[in-house]
């Protein structure tokens, strides 16, 4: 039976969902699709940002005086803005806001531009290449709504977008046509034909980058982040998290004995127990936070905003829901350790890591099956209610 969804040419529910909002959107399709945003915008922004000025050597050439003058005065205020968006697009930090606000910026231009021309234009009856150049520019709203296109937007994200562009080209294009209710009409249909169009480009950019993003940054067997990715996003947190003077913990983690169990219950039975751990991880971590499978059997949590005792608190909710229990019944133990950015006085995510991996090999040097945290302190993995007993803090940077 058909549906909604195949229509938008997904299967279910959630990944419709993705279409409609980016509210659910992961951190590293969020900045893969601002940049992706942004690295459309700038070629676009430079190119206007010389033609739209020597544009105006037409304008004086062709257009009565009084109406190139006034021309004149709107191109470089407008090559100016093109200029500033080349500019931020190609050398600034792009998030999904900032992008957002550059891609309504370099389509407002040509909007306004096409609002300011019309009570201009109206005022003469032009004729040969003049009046070419006019028609031209009547083109103006069409080329705005069908550049949509060009950009990966949610559904929530382009029908706000369209609806102020329609609206005020709806207002221009009354203002030209408004005598002649059948040519408005006609003008009116194309342009939500042309909306339509866009419509489904730029929401098929959504899925197709999702699906990609998804294959290239997600491990097949935990669905956890790949390492690759897991770098991109914590690079991300760590400098958000810098710029509001927030704390930033993680925690990295290696299954015990791992080995042991691939050599004597076999590979299945490690995998297993890799789907297993992956989904713990998933379900004990905030839908900010971020799991990654590091390698082989090791995995690195990422918790913004969280000091090392909220962090503690995490590793006891993994080792009360427990990592994963072999097909004898014997609980899956991990070798965990704790960094905190302020608490470890760190400045890159690089060095952080470090501080995590230097505590996790001294729990597997004192026993396994425990954190040990940056204050000295060690929590337990155990029966019932986990313990903590404080020790010296002996690793160094």
């Amino acid at each position: 039976m058909f549906s909604i969804y195949q229509l938008f040419g997904v299967n279910s529910k959630e990944q419709f969902a993705d279409l409609i909002s980016a509210r659910e959107h992961q951190e590293i399709i969020r900045q893969h699709r601002a940049e992706l945003i942004a690295s459309r915008i700038y070629p676009f922004a430079l190119v206007f940002a010389v033609l739209v000025p020597l544009w105006g050597i037409l304008d004086l050439i062709f257009l009565p005086q009084e109406i190139a003058m006034q021309f004149m005065v709107m191109r470089p205020i407008s090559g100016g803005v093109f200029l500033a968006l080349a500019f931020i697009t190609k050398k600034l930090k792009i998030g999904t806001k900032r992008a957002l606000t550059c891609l309504v910026s370099m389509l407002m231009v040509p909007t306004l531009f096409y609002q300011f021309s019309s009570p201009l234009i109206e005022q003469v009856e032009l004729t040969g290449m003049a009046d070419l150049l006019i028609h031209l520019y009547g083109l103006l709203p069409y080329v705005v709504i069908a550049s949509l296109a060009l950009f990966p937007l949610t559904l929530k994200e382009f029908s706000l977008l369209s609806l102020v562009l329609v609206a005020l080209a709806s207002i221009g294009l009354y203002r030209a046509d408004g005598s002649d209710i059948t040519m408005l009409m006609v003008q009116m249909w194309l342009l939500l034909v042309i909306l339509g169009v866009s419509m489904f480009s730029s929401l098929q950019q959504v899925r197709y980058l999702i699906s990609q993003m998804v294959k290239a940054s997600y491990d097949g067997l935990t669905k956890l982040l790949t390492r690759r990715a897991g770098m991109d996003i914590m690079e991300s947190l760590f400098r958000a998290t810098g710029l509001q003077q927030s704390n930033f913990s993680i925690l990295f983690l290696d299954l015990d004995k791992f080995k042991n169990i691939n050599d004597t219950l076999g590979h299945d039975a490690g995998d297993e127990v890799l789907r297993q751990a992956a989904k713990t991880l998933g379900n004990c971590i905030r839908r900010g936070d971020a799991a990654i499978r590091w390698g082989g059997e090791e995995f690195l949590i990422l918790l913004p905003h969280t000091d090392a005792e909220a962090a503690k608190n995490v590793v006891r909710r993994i080792m009360d829901q427990g990592l994963a229990v072999l097909p004898d019944g014997t609980p899956v133990t991990a070798s965990i350790g704790l960094a905190e950015q302020e608490e470890d006085h760190t400045h890159s995510w690089k060095a952080l890591v470090d501080f995590a991996d230097q505590r996790l090999y001294k729990a597997k040097q004192t026993g396994r099956a425990k954190c040990i945290c940056p204050d000295g302190s060690e929590v337990l993995f155990g029966e019932g209610k986990n313990t903590e007993q404080e020790k010296p803090e002996t690793t160094t940077a």
